[in-house]
């Protein structure tokens, strides 16, 4: 109808406008392959995947005093069973 079409134009006006121009690349692609794994288009491997090592390269400043305490957390079928310390 009329007005539907009229609604879709205005969520994709203010999609494009406001929500698209602070989107990340990255949230783009995330989007984009939930979608794919929705519809049937993207596959998820069932092999098992084996994590050896993590590498930090720098540690970011995120608080006002310049700090940053990382940590890890390992989960396996939805289950942490790792969490290294802080």
């Amino acid at each position: 109808s009329a007005d539907q079409a009229l609604d879709r134009f205005a969520m994709k006006k203010f999609f494009d406008d406001k929500v698209s121009a602070l989107m990340q690349p990255s949230q783009r692609r995330y989007v984009q392959f939930l979608s794919g794994l929705l519809s049937g288009s993207v596959k998820m491997n069932a092999t098992p995947l084996f994590l050896h090592y993590v590498i930090l390269h720098g540690i970011p400043s995120f608080d006002a005093g310049g700090a940053c305490r990382p940590f890890l957390k390992l989960y396996q079928a939805m289950q942490p069973v790792y969490t290294s310390g802080i």
